[in-house]
């Protein structure tokens, strides 16, 4: 395209001032739900993500469950038929296991852990409690507990264990107080309550008590051994093919997806993530239409001027292409004002929208990528839509417009 044609295109936007205008408001109106729609789905879709995973493993690693099979025994000359199922007792040489994951970058947290059912008791009260031993650094990296103590300190050394607050509240403890804990192999001990943490489940908050992973050992007579190692990557869409991987490269071991347990979790967000862009692609194509029908007036407004460009040796080409640069022109104008808008739209928004506590009821995650890709879908629907007015405009008759007026 030459400077000729690019200056005809300004001077006839220019010119029409009024109706470049209201094109523009329709391109920065249109651009600006966009992009205030993308910010809030997606900041959506990554604080509901944030609350399901963000501080739980993203992979779980335990042993495999065997599989019974008939044992063939001859008893006083009869064959019977034996057989047995059940659950390995844990992850024997996890130490081996924990060295090599270290040494894969995609895991970001890494926490080797012994559970066991129990009860706890305290007075007249006798309530069961799932008994998690955990190296506490490793387990803060998933699981935030050093952020989220709601008393005491999150340590666990010598016999210090951490409750879940709703079983404190049942229990009526504090840190400094003492219970007794019963495993589920009859293995009794008293311990110290350290610390009461709040991780924002209800579920965990009544049944949880966290105590050092060699105490943990010591009390359910399991020494040397795990019955998880926990798991966080970088990329937690990812969790179903590392582990995956990791189920085929570490033997008799499975390992267990947050994907594959909460399906219907993430039908709702590619269900969100659809309905987003049905919505984001009906408001190009307005804008498109809107375009064209503006610029296919001109056409007829500009027919005159147009005939007469080429009665002086323009080329029907280059007088198709005066409208496919005011269409890309408008878009791209249109674009930035967009883009502009609706990021102010956005930061107003969640400043305006808040919860009781001052953080912002409806999270926005500002996405440059979305940002850059919204600006192009923008400029690249005004460039077409210039192209319907363009093949008007090549189909006038220069003698005839000119006869006529």
């Amino acid at each position: 395209m030459s400077w000729f044609e690019w200056k005809v295109a300004w001077r006839f936007l220019s010119a029409s001032k009024s109706q470049s205008l209201l094109i523009l408001l329709g391109i920065s109106v249109g651009v600006s739900v966009q992009i205030f729609l993308g910010f809030l789905i997606n900041g959506l879709q990554a604080d509901l993500v944030n609350q399901t995973v963000g501080t739980s493993p993203h992979i779980t690693i335990s042993a495999q469950e065997r599989v019974p099979r008939p044992l063939f025994a001859d008893i006083d000359g009869a064959s019977q038929i034996a057989d047995f199922s059940g659950r390995e007792a844990g992850l024997r040489d996890w130490e081996s296991t924990v060295d090599w994951l270290r040494g894969q970058p995609e895991f970001t947290a890494i926490s080797p852990t012994l559970i066991e059912s129990g009860f706890v008791r305290r007075g007249e009260k006798n309530l069961p409690t799932a008994v998690r031993g955990v190296d506490i650094d490793d387990a803060d990296n998933i699981y935030d507990i050093s952020g989220r103590m709601t008393a005491g300190e999150p340590t666990t050394a010598g016999s210090g264990i951490l409750l879940g607050a709703g079983l404190a509240d049942e229990l009526n403890v504090l840190p400094g107080d003492s219970l007794q804990l019963t495993g589920a192999g009859g293995s009794q001990d008293r311990f110290l309550v350290e610390g009461i943490f709040d991780l924002g489940s209800s579920a965990i908050n009544d049944s949880w008590i966290i105590m050092s992973l060699q105490r943990a050992q010591a009390f359910m007579q399991a020494p040397d051994q795990v019955s998880s190692i926990e798991l966080q990557i970088g990329d937690v869409f990812a969790a179903n093919a590392v582990a995956d991987r990791l189920a085929g490269e570490l033997p008799e071991v499975r390992a267990d997806s947050w994907k594959r347990d909460n399906a219907q979790l993430l039908s709702a967000l590619q269900s969100q993530s659809s309905s987003s862009l049905i919505i984001q692609f009906l408001v190009i194509v307005a804008v498109t239409l809107g375009i064209s029908s503006v610029l296919a007036v001109s056409v007829v407004q500009k027919s005159k001027q147009i005939g007469i460009l080429k009665a002086m040796g323009t080329r029907s080409r280059s007088a198709a292409a005066i409208f496919v640069i005011q269409g890309a022109v408008l878009g791209a104008f249109g674009s930035v004002f967009g883009v502009t808008f609706g990021t102010l739209l956005s930061r107003t928004f969640t400043q305006l929208v808040r919860d009781g506590a001052g953080d912002p009821l409806f999270p926005i995650e500002f996405d440059v990528p979305f940002v850059v890709l919204s600006a192009a879908v923008a400029i690249l629907a005004g460039t077409l839509a210039g192209l319907i007015p363009a093949q008007q405009s090549k189909k006038l008759s220069p003698i005839e417009v000119i006869r006529g007026g």
